[in-house]
C-alpha cells in the first residue's frame, strides 16, 4: 500500500501538504496545480487512507477493485478558468481515495468520443452532455452511469444536481430587497461544437428563471439580457461592455457564474462605474476567488465538492445492485459580500 512519502516524492512537495491536501485541511492555501498533482500521484499509487474507510468497504477493496472514468463536459481551458467544474472533479476524487476506488481515466470535451469500456465498473459524466453522447455512453458502459449538473433524456440514470429555481430566485430575491428593480442578466450559451447536427442548445436555467421571475413582477425587458458565448471571465467582460455601450445601464445585474461577474466587473471599472455603488453585481458558484477580488462578490453558493462525493456513493450503489435510479439535489445558498449594496 502506497504510503504519505511516497505521494510526497511523486508530486515533489512535502509531506505535510500531502497529509494536508488528503485530510481536506480548509485552513491549507495550496495552488490548484498543487493539489492537482497530489491528487494524481494518490490515485496513481492507489492510496487508500485506512483510518477513514469503514470495515465493510475495507473488506470489500481487498476482494476487488473499483475502476472508474470521469467525463468532464467542459475544455481543460474552462475547468482552470472557472474552478466550478474543477471542484466538483477534486470532490470525486477525494471520495474515491477515501473508498479505495481507482479512477481509470479523465476525459473532457472534445475526448468523449474516444470512450472506452477498458474494463472501467462505472462512469461519472460532469456536465451537460447532448444526445449522441448518452447514446455513445450507454453503449459503450451499460446503465452504471451518474451525471452530474445534468439531467439526461433517459431516465434510467442516476443523477446529481442543482436547484437552479431556488438558487437563482435568492439571487434576485436579496437585489430586489435591496430596491433594485432594474436587474440585467448575462449567462453563456450552452451547446455542443463537435456535433453540430445535434447541438443541444438550451437557455441557460438561471435565464429561465429569470425571465419568469421579472415576468411575475412586471419588470421584465428582454434588452436588459445578454447571453454570450462561454462563461469565460472574458466573456463576462465583453457582455458587459455590450450592455454599457447599449445605453440605459440596469441598477444591478445577475451573473450566471463568478468567473462571468468577475469579468463584467473588470469592464465596468474600466468604464468609470464603480461597483456596488453604481452597479450591484451577484453572481453564482462561490468559486474560490469569489471571496478574494475586489469587492468580494455576493454570489449563490453551491456545494460542489459535496455533489462530486454524492456522485461516488450513487456510483457505488450502483454496483452494489441497486437498479432504481436516483435524484439528489444538491443545497445552497446566498452569501452576500460586497459586490452588491441598496440603491
Amino acid at each position: 500500500m502506497a504510503t504519505i512519502k511516497e505521494i510526497a516524492q511523486q508530486a515533489n512537495v512535502s509531506i505535510a501538504t500531502v497529509s494536508r491536501v488528503l485530510n481536506n485541511d480548509k485552513n491549507l492555501s495550496v495552488a490548484v496545480e498543487t493539489r492537482e498533482r497530489i491528487m494524481k500521484a494518490a490515485n496513481k499509487l492507489n492510496y487508500t487512507p485506512v483510518r477513514k474507510r469503514p470495515a465493510n468497504l475495507m473488506q470489500q477493496a481487498k476482494k476487488q477493485k473499483v475502476d472508474i472514468g470521469i467525463v468532464m463536459w467542459c475544455t481543460k481551458e474552462h475547468e482552470w478558468e472557472d474552478t466550478y467544474f474543477l471542484s466538483i472533479r477534486k470532490g470525486i476524487e477525494n471520495e474515491c481515495i477515501k473508498r479505495g476506488i481507482i479512477v481509470t481515466k479523465i476525459l473532457h470535451y472534445g475526448d468523449v468520443d474516444n470512450i472506452q469500456n477498458n474494463n472501467m465498473d462505472g462512469i461519472i459524466v460532469v456536465g451537460n452532455t447532448d444526445q449522441l453522447t448518452e447514446k455513445n455512453i450507454n453503449k459503450k458502459i451499460n446503465n452504471n452511469v451518474v451525471f452530474v449538473n445534468h439531467v439526461p433524456e433517459h431516465d434510467e440514470y442516476d443523477t446529481v444536481v442543482i436547484d437552479y429555481e431556488r438558487a437563482t430566485t435568492s439571487a434576485l430575491d436579496h437585489l430586489f430587497s435591496l430596491g433594485h428593480k432594474e436587474i440585467g442578466f448575462i449567462g453563456g450559451s450552452d451547446h455542443t461544437k463537435k456535433h453540430p447536427e445535434v447541438r443541444a442548445k438550451q437557455d441557460d436555467p438561471r435565464k429561465i428563471v429569470y425571465e419568469q421571475w421579472m415576468t411575475e413582477k412586471k419588470l421584465y425587458t428582454p434588452d436588459n439580457i445578454y447571453v454570450v458565448e462561454e462563461y469565460f471571465m472574458s466573456d463576462g467582460y465583453e457582455g458587459m461592455k455590450s450592455a454599457v455601450q447599449a445605453g440605459s445601464l440596469p441598477s444591478s445585474f445577475f451573473i450566471a457564474s463568478d468567473a462571468l461577474a468577475i469579468g463584467a466587473i473588470r469592464a465596468l471599472h474600466e468604464l468609470g462605474f464603480q461597483v456596488p455603488k453604481d452597479v450591484s453585481i451577484v453572481s453564482f458558484n462561490d468559486i474560490d476567488m469569489a471571496s478574494f477580488v475586489q469587492p468580494s462578490l455576493t454570489t449563490v453558493k453551491i456545494y460542489t465538492e459535496e455533489m462530486g462525493a454524492m456522485s461516488v456513493k450513487l456510483l457505488l450503489d450502483r454496483l452494489d445492485g441497486r437498479t432504481l435510479p436516483m435524484k439528489v439535489v444538491a443545497p445552497s445558498h446566498l452569501i452576500v459580500r460586497e459586490s452588491s449594496a441598496s440603491l
